[in-house]
């Protein structure tokens, strides 16, 4: 254990003679992704870009199973006064999923959701992926974003 101490001192030691801190990431069970250029980290589980916002969200089993997906679904597509709900079929890095799709009125246009949920690396989650053109395929969704969520395994 005192190595364990030693070691994590002598390495928050060289980091900080270095200088230099670790750019900006999201952790995604377990792992962490580096942000692209130009986006931001709102909080340790959401991602704003000029051409998305990417939500990460865990649930409990229990709410999987339960349809905790639909429910918000269902609210977020009243709160926004969305239409064309549309259930398709995607994958979680690279592990079937299913997702619920739809569009809303912006100021700009038209935004569209895609919310993605299953179990990925023994979690179930959720994720919320945020776009200004229909994604229908992978072209539409930005690379960094296709990390988390896209439709060709």
């Amino acid at each position: 254990m005192k190595a364990l101490y030693a070691l994590l001192l002598l390495l928050l030691t060289s980091v900080a003679a270095v200088g230099q801190a670790a750019p900006p990431a999201v952790n995604f069970c377990g792992q962490d992704y580096p942000l692209p250029p130009g986006a931001t980290l709102v909080s340790p589980y959401e991602v704003k870009a000029d051409k998305f916002d990417l939500m990460l969200m865990y649930l409990n089993p229990a709410d999987l199973r339960n349809g905790a997906p639909a429910d918000y679904t269902k609210q977020h597509m009243k709160k926004l006064k969305a239409k064309d709900l549309q259930e398709v079929a995607c994958f979680i890095q690279g592990v079937p999923a299913k997702a619920f799709k739809y569009s809303y009125p912006t100021e700009a246009g038209s935004a569209y959701e895609l919310l993605a949920y299953g179990v990925t690396k023994g979690q179930p989650v959720m994720i919320q992926l945020t776009l200004d053109v229909d994604p229908y395929n992978n072209i539409e969704i930005p690379e960094f974003a296709r990390q988390f969520v896209h439709f060709d395994k």
